[in-house]
């Protein structure tokens, strides 16, 4: 019988870190992925000769002082493994209508080049720059990488502004508004919406704070793509031990008086099943589908776990046009930045409120339209000199593709298609004539080949501040079964998953720490209060 310390089900960038985070600490860590490739919506595929990066735009990469990342990657050595490429730009936003008219937001002096275009916001971009630069400041490390001092001031330091922003639970359309009038501007520094939301009432304030913040900092792209940092992490794994295995298709966790022990697989390619047995399980993989699939629980049997998640909203995910074209469009357009954001005016300028912020609430054709130049850079996509990668994205959700036949949604698809081009184009003249490739996917797609419901790349929607918003780390239903994942804390995109897998693994490595770091901050306040006492009677 083959025994493991953990079974980690699904190779997405959270059940990736988990594994590589368990392999470093010496535990013999198997992974099973049912796709063909690991990495989940990190990965890359193949087209007419190069790689298509099904997931990474960019990446935002904060200070050392600021984003764990830097912990985390030299923890696990990724940092020794990974060419992080900078960017030129945060981005760039071009109105449609007026398209030599470019905004350019600049890496690390944002907000000097935002108060040059609105002197008039001077005051509120101060407060607005301060305020994101505090929310990173609270997530700089998580308890378990803080030396000891520093975990014993978090109280005052830290917890008590997470207890604020949970209490408040504050949106980022009330805490704009509480800074800055001017509606553009607020458009402007909302731009990238779509990467985690697409309610800037609802989608909470602190998730935003932490990601602009770092983005402001420097983005960067991992040169090979997405599918290099999931490889590299498969790397991590193996070499401390671990296994990762592919076309490994989960369809049972072994359960035991509410007890996880294991896992039933197929092998896709041979058909053989097997069952594997570990002293844990890892569910890198929706929630939902843990429970009544894998599971086959009914809602009152998990009803613990149940009634926490059952009025999550699932409704971001995001539409993908990859394009191929056999010219360098840096050449050919040489003030195309590697991310632009492209708007249509009659909804860019409305007044910033909850219903004309939404954008769900705009026609899908309309929606702002991001567009990232792959060939600005050196991606490492391709070794041919006549292949080079671009990729839109706009904001979409499930059902405005769900209950279509094959007819009305391959129509739908080519109809979203042809007006994704043609505002490519009014910005870009020509640029189709070098297209040679192109193809578009859409939640459905993302539902099919990650079995994510509703094609949510990013989890739970961020509606509510802090852990209370996301899935526990740990099932309180069945023992040894924990989750890492985009459903969980702290919640969706690459940087959260990944942290969310290097958590969950902490916590399982060591479920006392809290314990015993508390007791030893006890011991020591006391000890220097007595010290402190003893001081001033000699005085």
């Amino acid at each position: 019988m083959q025994k493991y310390d953990a079974i980690i089900i699904g190779s997405g960038l959270g059940g990736l870190s988990s594994g590589a985070t368990l392999a470093k600490a010496g535990k013999k860590v198997l992974v099973l992925e049912q796709h063909s490739l690991v990495g989940g919506c990190a990965t890359c595929f193949k087209r007419k000769g190069m790689l298509v990066d099904a997931g990474l735009h960019e990446m935002d990469f904060g200070s050392e002082k600021r984003d764990i990342k830097h912990v985390v990657f030299k923890n696990l050595g990724l940092d020794k493994k990974l060419e992080l490429i900078t960017l030129p730009s945060a981005w760039s936003i071009i109105e449609q209508n007026r398209p030599n008219e470019v905004l350019t937001i600049p890496h690390g002096y944002t907000k000097e080049a935002l108060i040059k275009a609105f002197p008039h916001e001077k005051e509120g971009i101060k407060k607005y720059f301060k305020k994101i630069a505090f929310q990173s400041f609270l997530v700089r490390k998580f308890p378990f990488d803080m030396k000891f001092l520093d975990f014993f001031f978090a109280p005052l330091t830290t917890l008590i502004f997470f207890a604020y922003n949970m209490f408040s639970n504050k949106s980022v359309g009330e805490v704009l508004n509480s800074c800055i009038k001017d509606s553009k501007l607020k458009r402007i520094l909302n731009i990238n919406i779509s990467y985690y939301h697409h309610n800037l009432f609802k989608f909470i304030w602190s998730y935003h704070a932490i990601a602009q913040s770092n983005y402001y900092n420097r983005g960067v792209y991992i040169k090979g793509g997405s599918q290099k940092l999931s490889d590299s992490l498969s790397e991590i794994i193996r070499e401390n031990g671990g296994e990762v295995l592919i076309n490994a298709d989960v369809v049972e966790i072994l359960h035991e008086f509410r007890s996880a022990k294991g896992v039933r697989y197929i092998n896709k390619k041979s058909g053989e099943e097997k069952k594997i047995f570990a002293d844990v399980i890892i569910a890198n993989c929706d929630p939902h589908i843990v429970y009544t699939k894998l599971l086959n629980l009914s809602a009152n049997e998990y009803k613990k776990d149940f009634k926490l998640t059952q009025d999550f909203l699932l409704t971001t995910s995001l539409v993908s046009l990859y394009m191929i074209f056999d010219k360098n469009l840096s050449e050919i357009y040489p003030n195309m930045d590697y991310s632009t954001f492209l708007v249509d005016e009659k909804y860019f300028h409305q007044s910033f409120d909850e219903k004309n912020t939404d954008s769900a609430n705009i026609p899908i054709e309309n929606r702002d339209f991001a567009f990232v130049n792959y060939s600005k850079i050196d991606s490492g996509l391709s070794d041919r000199s006549d292949r080079y990668l671009g990729v839109g994205a706009v904001y979409s959700y499930y059902e405005e593709w769900e209950n279509l036949d094959k007819e009305a949604y391959r129509a739908k698809k080519e109809e979203l298609q042809n007006a994704l081009v043609k505002r490519l184009e009014r910005v870009y003249p020509g640029i189709m004539q070098y297209c040679i490739h192109i193809e578009l996917a859409t939640p459905k797609t993302i539902e099919r080949y990650t079995r994510t419901r509703k094609g949510a790349i990013y989890g739970y929607d961020q509606d509510r501040e802090g852990f209370i918003g996301r899935e526990r780390f740990k099932s309180k239903s069945i023992k040894n079964l924990y989750f890492a994942s985009a459903f969980g804390f702290p919640g969706g995109g690459f940087t959260g998953a990944i942290l969310g897998g290097y958590r969950t693994a902490k916590k399982i490595l060591d479920p006392y720490f809290y314990a015993k770091r508390i007791t030893l901050c006890f011991i020591f306040g006391i000890a220097f209060s007595m010290g402190i006492s003893t001081l001033l009677k000699v005085i």
